[in-house]
């Protein structure tokens, strides 16, 4: 997970995009790498990132087959469970896609105007 993360820092920083929105990714990145880690069997996990003119993307592909990731609330008493409801906090917007051999897994951050007239 430590190089999923850094791959997606260096990434953002390249891109000159603002700290916090790296923060942020940098987060969702380790949610959803662990999710894959966690929920699924696969072999292989993609990571990929990418700025349009208006956001911040991160994707994460695996190989599992076990159904949509979906955020819940966590009881307090519990360790786990509350991953993809940073995920939501921390996104503008995310969702996922069955594929024929796994899920992919996406998360965007709306950039400032700023940064989004820059790019």
């Amino acid at each position: 997970m430590a190089l999923a993360r850094a791959h997606a820092v260096d990434a953002l920083r390249e891109w000159q995009i603002d700290d916090d929105i790296v923060e942020a990714l940098r987060l969702v990145v380790s949610e959803l790498v662990t999710n894959a880690v966690v929920h699924t069997a696969s072999r292989t996990i993609e990571i990929t990132v990418s700025v349009t003119a208006t956001e911040a993307i991160v994707t994460v592909t695996d190989q599992g087959l076990s159904g949509r990731p979906v955020a819940r609330e966590a009881r307090p008493e519990e360790e786990h469970g509350r991953g993809l409801a940073l995920v939501e906090g921390l996104a503008t917007r995310w969702g996922s896609t069955p594929l024929a051999d796994g899920t992919h897994v996406e998360a965007a951050v709306t950039l400032p105007e700023q940064t989004a007239g820059a790019l």
